[in-house]
């Protein structure tokens, strides 16, 4: 068995060596050059320290300043923005911290300042947006007058609405609405086209009857009724009305506040002559005939007698027993100037004084009122 084992060994050995020069033939008859052996692809695996998987105590410290810094940025626009958005007339201050000194504050905006009072009094908050009143008046006025045409003096009254507009440099400037009537009685001289014409046919009558020799009787014009020209009563009214009206008002004075108004307005004016107390066609023909006033005076006194149109036409028994009115009216354009003062006596009660002067066309037909007024302010 042992020398069955010898054997085989040396004749393994020989057929290796026979298959090895085999192999080796094909190479030897190649060029020769360099041999390289293939190399792995595979990328080798690279482990990382332990001190980039698990940070140091002072990395994670530099992280969190990192993000503490970032909070504080944050929160400082965030206040920024706080105090953009907060009312001008806040006295709220927002002092930056240090750790926020790299941001630019805004510069606080100063509070409006309060206009100035008088001791004792608080001005009332006016005009929108604030809270509270707005700046508007409504109130009435009551006082004297001189009427056109040269009328005497007479009683005033009226309204008005006073609506702000705008602040304006030392005070507020308004819309005022304001419509009035006045009105007086005076005693004048009017000659009376109607009672020339009566007196003619007067005359023309006694001359008829032969009583052409009567002193009175003299001419067609002036007869045996009162003369042509007659002493009338005279009623005059005047309705003011100015939609439009501009009204510049002080406002830094505390209670009193003075203004000037101006603006344009239409007027209707109604006039009545009325000759009852002067006229008397009894006693006047009693002068020229006795009986004949008596007879023919009550005739003459209803047609005579009474309100008359234009200062020449009475009107007719009828209309004036009805209350019809009768006069003669004119509608005219204008406007006016003036001025006057409030006093606040509480935030929403005020009294005052108020001149104007009405500039109205046609000729003699301005006149001036002066009134004393009381307004409700809202």
């Amino acid at each position: 068995m042992i020398r069955r084992k010898a054997r085989i060994f040396p004749i393994a050995g020989a057929i290796v060596l026979v298959i090895a020069v085999i192999a080796s033939v094909p190479a030897f008859a190649q060029q020769t050059g360099p041999v390289q052996l293939a190399a792995n692809t595979s990328a080798p695996v690279v482990s990382k320290p332990a001190a980039e998987i698990t940070p140091s105590p002072s990395a994670l410290q530099a992280r969190i300043d990192a993000q503490q810094q970032e909070i504080n940025r944050l929160n400082a626009l965030v206040e920024r923005l706080e105090y953009m958005m907060e009312p001008v007339a806040s006295n709220r201050a927002i002092l930056p911290g240090s750790s926020i000194g790299f941001l630019p504050y805004p510069s606080p905006s100063p509070a409006p300042s309060a206009p100035p009072v008088s001791a004792g009094y608080t001005a009332p908050r006016e005009l929108l947006p604030d809270i509270g009143q707005i700046g508007s008046e409504l109130g009435f006025f009551v006082g004297g007058a001189t009427n056109p045409y040269k009328d005497n003096k007479g009683f005033a009254s009226g309204g008005y609405i006073d609506l702000p507009w705008k602040n304006v440099p030392g005070g507020k400037l308004s819309y005022e609405i304001m419509i009035g009537l006045q009105r007086s009685v005076t005693t004048t001289t009017s000659t009376s086209g109607v009672n020339a014409l009566v007196n003619a046919a007067l005359n023309n009558y006694l001359v008829a009857a032969g009583l052409e020799s009567l002193p009175s009787v003299t001419n067609y014009l002036a007869g045996p009724l009162p003369a042509v020209a007659q002493t009338v009563q005279e009623r005059s009214k005047v309705l003011t009305v100015a939609p439009f009206e501009l009204k510049y008002q002080l406002t830094k004075m505390g209670r009193f506040r003075p203004y000037a108004v101006t603006g344009v307005g239409g007027y209707v004016w109604i006039g009545s002559d009325n000759n009852t107390s002067s006229f008397d066609a009894v006693a006047a023909l009693n002068g020229v005939s006795a009986g004949l006033g008596t007879t023919y005076g009550p005739l003459f006194n209803s047609l005579l007698r009474g309100s008359q149109i234009g200062g020449l036409a009475p009107t007719s028994p009828e209309l004036a027993a009805r209350g019809v009115p009768h006069g003669q009216g004119n509608i005219m354009f204008g406007g006016q100037i003036g001025g006057g003062f409030d006093v606040r006596v509480t935030p929403r009660l005020s009294f005052g004084a108020d001149f104007r002067h009405n500039f109205v066309e046609g000729k003699n037909s301005g006149f001036s009122t002066f009134a004393f007024k009381q307004g409700l302010n809202w």
